[in-house]
């Protein structure tokens, strides 16, 4: 069974980030984010909320054992297999400032999002760029 910081390790080495991206990202020291992946402390629930919005997961799935067998019958595997959902949640190939903006990104509201949007898509119509229709 994984326990939290190892479950916090192997999130941030599949999604490609360094223990001190995820600490600018929480606002916390490098070394507090290492205690955390060595198990010497915890994080708080506000810490534990951001992460899984940074990596685009629910609550329980971060806390869950990814390790574990997973039942026949789980019903998140079901509805997304109808779905054709697959896990758009991965970051692959990009830079370490991409992956900067993607995680402070998630970590923002929805308001602060779509403030987000409408300023970068206003930079782009700017310098002639095409935009994505809304």
């Amino acid at each position: 069974m994984l326990n939290i910081n190892e479950r916090l390790r192997e999130l941030r080495v599949k999604f490609g980030y360094t223990q001190n991206q995820i600490a600018k990202l929480l606002n916390i020291d490098r070394s507090t984010y290492a205690y955390y992946e060595t198990g010497k402390t915890h994080p708080d629930i506000g810490s534990l909320l951001l992460l899984a919005r940074m990596y685009n997961i629910s609550l329980d799935e971060l806390l869950e054992d990814e390790t574990a067998p997973k039942s026949v019958c789980d019903r998140r595997l079901v509805k997304d297999y109808v779905r054709g959902n697959k896990n758009s949640s991965h970051i692959y190939d990009l830079s370490t400032e991409e992956k900067d903006l993607i995680g402070a990104f998630r970590t923002c509201s929805d308001e602060e999002r779509k403030k987000i949007m409408e300023l970068a898509f206003s930079i782009i119509k700017k310098h002639g760029g095409s935009s994505r229709s809304r």
